[in-house]
């Protein structure tokens, strides 16, 4: 073999093995890569302990779009990496799971926080406030319930109407079974006000229909006591 004839099987050589490392670059590009995720096999109920038995491993793309952001798919759910340390723990869900949910750190006990936490908008905080089956309108309050929070007193003249239609994240009792707070979801400057109040006021809470409430267009009708007779709001 010639000279010329080596130098052409060299440059054959060198320009497969550029087009197959191009290949396989182009492949590795276009197709997503995997990683494990696992999904619950069954209904499971708050409280019982996660096991390897309750779950079934599925494949998906390792990254995912979370609003309109690019991140890893372990950074929301618990993935083939992490699915041992995470069940060595022996956490438990903190909440009821349907069959096909997927495990994330958020559902467990130890790792994802309080049931509170998990009602709330995020863009939102929670704020506790004391009321009595008076105050708090029944000792049925409930979860999900939507109220008006009107605050009456002292840094105040009358009755002002603070919050509509605000909704109630938890509810605690007393030793003796009766309604001792409320907490409620609201934004960072609502929360100001409503702390405010719960300190320098007196606060009643209002039962409303959130299937058909329709809000003031005042911000903060208030009834005074030179208003009592006259019935009317400001």
């Amino acid at each position: 073999m010639n000279a010329k004839n080596k130098k052409i099987i060299i440059i054959l050589v060198v320009a497969l093995l550029v087009a197959g490392v191009a290949a396989v670059a182009v492949y590795f590009y276009l197709v997503p890569q995997k990683t494990t995720v696992y999904v619950f096999k069954d209904n499971y109920s708050a409280g019982e302990i996660v096991t390897e038995e309750m779950l079934t491993p599925i494949q998906c793309d390792s990254k995912i779009v979370v609003a309109g952001q690019t991140s890893e798919t372990s950074s929301r759910f618990v993935t083939g990496q992490d699915i041992k340390t995470v069940l060595n723990t022996g956490d438990s869900l903190r909440m009821d799971v349907s069959v096909g949910m997927p495990l994330t750190l958020a559902l467990l006990s130890v790792n994802g926080g309080s049931s509170v936490e998990m009602a709330m908008d995020p863009t939102k905080i929670a704020v506790s406030i004391p009321v009595n089956s008076i105050s708090g309108v029944t000792d049925e309050l409930k979860e999900g319930s939507r109220v008006n929070i009107y605050s009456t007193g002292i840094d105040t003249t009358g009755t002002k109407l603070l919050f509509q239609n605000m909704r109630v994240l938890f509810i605690s009792y007393d030793s003796g079974g009766a309604l001792a707070s409320a907490t409620i979801e609201v934004t960072i400057e609502e929360s100001l006000k409503l702390i405010y109040a719960k300190n320098y006021s007196t606060l009643d809470l209002g039962l409303v229909d959130n299937s058909s409430y329709e809000h003031s267009e005042e911000s903060e009708p208030s009834y005074t006591p030179d208003q009592a007779t006259k019935g009317t709001l400001t």
